[in-house]
């Protein structure tokens, strides 16, 4: 198991190009980015992302700020969230339903290997549940409390405003 995560762990590192791609608000304009790093670079102020690209906008040479690491971080762990977890998730369901069908309809397996298999079924599950369930209830919690009213957060907790001033366009 140890090994099967590190090889995706590893390829998600060599094909940097699934997960570099990244938009933001900056001066209320939207800013998309390609790459990890959010500026310090040329950045296309007011484009679009169209097929895995950035396109339109007015490219602009952006200087880095601190608001930018909070950018990078949301952009690693959506990252992590949505591109990394779902298949890996799957992988480790199809491991666990072969170790189960192995282990039910062959004398190879066991008692040991369908206990390993239930095991690992039930871990992704309740590893999915928790993952996605926190989004939701910390929410939920914004939404019943009214934080969007008394913070400014309007567009939304998970979005972020980048409070920099843009060069004149």
């Amino acid at each position: 198991m140890k090994k099967i995560f590190l090889i995706i762990f590893l390829g998600t590192l060599l094909f940097p190009s699934i997960s570099s791609a990244g938009s933001y608000i900056a001066d209320g304009n939207d800013v998309c980015y390609e790459g990890l790093v959010p500026c310090g670079k040329e950045v296309y102020v007011g484009g679009i992302w169209e097929e895995g690209k950035c396109t339109a906008g007015t490219p602009t040479f952006i200087q880095c700020q601190f608001c930018h690491f909070f950018v990078m971080l949301d952009e690693i762990i959506d990252f992590v969230l949505f591109k990394l977890v779902p298949p890996i998730a799957i992988l480790m369901l199809v491991i666990g339903g072969a170790m189960f069908m192995v282990a039910s309809f062959s004398e190879w397996g066991g008692p040991v290997t369908l206990s390993q298999a239930k095991k690992l079924i039930t871990s992704v599950v309740i590893g999915l549940i928790i993952i996605f369930a926190s989004w939701l209830i910390i929410n939920l919690f914004f939404q019943v409390f009214g934080v969007a009213q008394w913070t400014g957060l309007q567009q939304g907790w998970f979005r972020i405003d980048c409070p920099i001033e843009l060069p004149n366009l």
